[in-house]
Parts: C-alpha cells; sequence; structure tokens
C-alpha cells in the first residue's frame, strides 16, 4: 500500500515540482537546521536568556539522537521505485527531515512570536506547521521515504516541539 502511495505522488512528477520538491530537501538538512539551532542558541545567549539557549541546543542534540538510534534499531530499508534526485545514505525509519522540521519550526514560531499578539503566534505558528508539512512531502514526493516514516517523524517531532516549548516557558 506504502508502494502505491508513492507511485500516485510519483505520477504527477514535473521538472518545476522536482525542483520544488528539491527545496524542501535542503529545509531538512542536517547543516541547515544545526545552523538553525546554533543561531538561535547563540542569539539567547547573547540577550541573556543561556536557558533557552540551552533548550535549542539539547532539542537539536536530541532530536539527531532519536533519528539516529531508531534508524538503527529499525534499519528499514528506503523506497527504490524509480531513481533519487537527492542523496541518501541512512536507514529510512524515521524521516530525520519530517522530525527535525516538526521538531524546530514550530518551536523557531513560537520562540519568535512568544510576546506577540495571538493572532500572530497562530499565523506563524501556521506557517512552521505549513513547512513541516511541506518537507515531510517532500520526502514523500522525492521517494526517498515510505508514508509511515514520515507521519513518524511528525509525530515524534510534535511531541519534541511541545516539550521543548514547555521547557522555554519554565
Amino acid at each position: 500500500m506504502e508502494a502505491d502511495i508513492l507511485l500516485a505522488i510519483h505520477a504527477h512528477a514535473t521538472p518545476l515540482r522536482d525542483r520544488l520538491f528539491i527545496l524542501s530537501h535542503q529545509l531538512g538538512t542536517f547543516w541547515w537546521l544545526a545552523t538553525l539551532v546554533l543561531t538561535m542558541a547563540l542569539w539567547h545567549v547573547r540577550r541573556g536568556r543561556s536557558h533557552d539557549g540551552q533548550v535549542w541546543v539539547m532539542t537539536g542534540i536530541s532530536t539527531v539522537v532519536i533519528e539516529n538510534v531508531l534508524k538503527l534499531v529499525v534499519a528499514r530499508l528506503r523506497p527504490e521505485l524509480w531513481p533519487r534526485l537527492v542523496p541518501t545514505a541512512t536507514f529510512s525509519f524515521p524521516s530525520g527531515h519530517a522530525l527535525a522540521s516538526a521538531t524546530l519550526y514550530p518551536l523557531l514560531a513560537w520562540d519568535l512570536t512568544r510576546t506577540r499578539p495571538p493572532a500572530v503566534r497562530m499565523a506563524a505558528m501556521l506557517a512552521a506547521v505549513g513547512l513541516s508539512l511541506f518537507t515531510g512531502f517532500g520526502r514523500l514526493y522525492l521517494g526517498v521515504h515510505w508514508p509511515t516514516d514520515v507521519a513518524a517523524g511528525w509525530a515524534l517531532g510534535a511531541l519534541q516541539a511541545w516539550l521543548a516549548i514547555r521547557q522555554v516557558r519554565c
């Protein structure tokens, strides 16, 4: 069934969509998100909010650890349904891009808008969730993950984001 879902998505592939979802791949890469984590951590430290900076660093580290431990434990092979447009080097479950984007983009939205009016916070959170959905769906479009890999990444990421936001609130 998962292969059928991926093939149905791939049936709508175009060169323009290829470029769009290669961008989604970039938004979930380790180096892009590590830069985000370190930037936010340093920003908080410079503002005298070292606790918030520590939360960013610990959230970034825990995201990488959770992803890599689960990939080794589950050892699920990636789909091989068509030639890949992006490189892959590890196992499939869970999607690290979905996990990290569902963790860090909502944390970023909450962190940057926590003192703003509720409508601004809601708009930022919707944008963050949209980025996470875009990143995760891109993994399916690119054929580098099974749908359950992405769903698991989103679920774990949502839990991570919730825990991180609770820590920053303290």
